[in-house]
């Protein structure tokens, strides 16, 4: 553990090898991510992150396990200003793009905001968050981060979290699917979630290490975006935003993105 290469390449081979074993398998059969079986496994899919961050964690010592746990769950000690913070630069770029799109009268596909259609997205929204948070912007930060520049380290973390999500452009029905594989959106959109894992980073390392604010964070971006109508100026002036505020935090923070190297005070290496 001390090395501190192995828990990270572990995290790195368990997480693919779970998510696009199962994933890979749905869309080569022309599954759907809407009906069984191919939505049960969608959402089994989700969990290789956090399937992954509990293979890593386990072997660290038992004080570090319940840091961990109490990063993921507990909301004390987070400054009132990184709650700011979280709703500025991930519910509100979205927001700002549907106004964007309604003040220029673009075309909009607007969702159903039935209670059901509603209480769906968040649900969803929900458990992607909870499945991801606690492996990317936890074990996996805990210990690029503790060895190299923050910086490099989150967009290097980013750009996996961006390629594990591959195989969702395969299923026939997913809302990645209709994006086009290698279309100018496609490159937007995974330069846009490398950007969101600098932001969610920056809010992590900002509140003292909290898993549960990247969660929130996460969650927020997803329900934004399933509830504002989409449009392409709503996903255009959303993308201007993020990568603006990616830049100005970067740059404000040296790239150091709020990182503080966490005291284990000897339970446990930092990534380990």
């Amino acid at each position: 553990m001390t090395g501190g290469r192995l828990p990270l390449l572990s995290f790195v081979v368990v997480t693919f090898a779970w998510t696009w074993t199962i994933w890979w398998a749905a869309a080569a059969n022309g599954l759907s991510t809407q009906e069984p079986p191919g939505s049960g496994l969608y959402l089994l899919g989700v969990f290789g992150p956090l399937v992954a961050a509990a293979w890593v964690v386990r072997p660290a010592g038992r004080a570090y396990r319940r840091e961990f746990l109490r990063r993921i769950w507990d909301p004390r000690g987070i400054p009132a200003r990184w709650w700011l913070a979280l709703a500025a630069v991930t519910a509100g770029p979205v927001a700002l793009g549907g106004v964007a799109a309604m003040v220029t009268g673009a075309e909009m596909a607007a969702p159903d905001y039935s209670i059901a259609a509603v209480a769906a997205v968040i649900m969803v929204a929900l458990v992607a968050s909870l499945a991801e948070e606690p492996g990317w912007r936890g074990a996996a930060s805990d210990s690029l981060q503790a060895r190299a520049r923050p910086v490099w380290a989150v967009i290097g973390i980013g750009a996996l979290w961006s390629l594990w999500h591959l195989p969702l452009h395969f299923f026939e029905d997913s809302w990645y699917y209709g994006m086009g594989f290698g279309s100018v959106r496609f490159w937007l959109v995974h330069l846009l979630l490398v950007q969101l894992g600098v932001l969610f980073v920056w809010l992590a390392n900002g509140s003292g290490g909290s898993i549960l604010i990247a969660v929130l964070a996460h969650m927020s971006v997803n329900v934004a975006a399933g509830l504002v109508p989409e449009s392409i100026v709503r996903d255009l002036v959303t993308f201007v935003c993020v990568t603006v505020a990616t830049i100005v935090i970067i740059a404000a923070t040296r790239g150091r993105l709020a990182f503080t190297a966490p005291n284990t005070d000897g339970n446990a290496p930092p990534f380990l």
